[in-house]
């Protein structure tokens, strides 16, 4: 009974030190602290208002940090803070967000959600057919919450947010559009 339970041991030790050996995330980075009172230490944000960072592409992270560090990309709030990132806390930041598991805000109005899906067909030759782009340095749309999207559009729209594509996108839709690809994007976007 003794090697059978000694043995038993070795082989739980084994498989836990494997699978966190495979799986480990890593250490905290030190500016984490700057991000977690909107965004939650796994990257689910604590308001619709802002982005959730789980599971977001770790090259598009780095961009708009960057771009809100130099002013590229303006935000009252986020240009004062990537102002104080270095550019290891940048990388840092991008990857530990990117590492965490992707999150689904799902708060749309479900009664848009098939409007949604059904302009978003334009939406798709940058952003895929389920919100997960091929371009590393584009967003994760799906899953994001519905009013962060739709500020995001009309940012666009207003010329708050500049892209040379997305300006051109958003040109021409009205706010109820604007409101059922929000309301689409925001799901767990599952194959057809």
């Amino acid at each position: 009974m003794g090697n059978v339970l000694s043995w038993a041991m070795r082989l739980v030790a084994t498989v836990t030190f494997c699978v966190f050996s495979v799986f480990s995330w890593s250490e905290e980075p030190a500016a984490l602290g700057t991000c977690i009172a909107c965004h939650g230490k796994s990257g689910m944000a604590v308001s619709a208002e802002y982005p959730n960072l789980g599971g977001q592409y770790e090259d598009y992270l780095t961009l708009q940090l960057t771009n809100f560090r130099s002013g590229d990309r303006q935000n009252a709030v986020m240009n004062g803070i990537a102002a104080q990132l270095t550019d290891a806390d940048i990388a840092a930041l991008s990857a530990w967000f990117s590492a965490q598991p992707h999150h689904t805000a799902a708060n749309g109005d479900a009664k848009l959600v098939e409007e949604g899906r059904n302009r978003a067909a334009y939406c798709h030759a940058c952003h895929g057919m389920q919100g997960h782009p091929v371009a590393e340095v584009w967003p994760i749309l799906s899953g994001q919450s519905a009013l962060y999207l739709a500020n995001q559009m009309a940012g666009y729209k207003q010329g708050t947010r500049h892209h040379p594509l997305m300006v051109n996108v958003v040109r021409d839709l009205s706010t109820p559009a604007i409101a059922a690809l929000s309301a689409y994007y925001s799901q767990h976007i599952k194959p057809d």
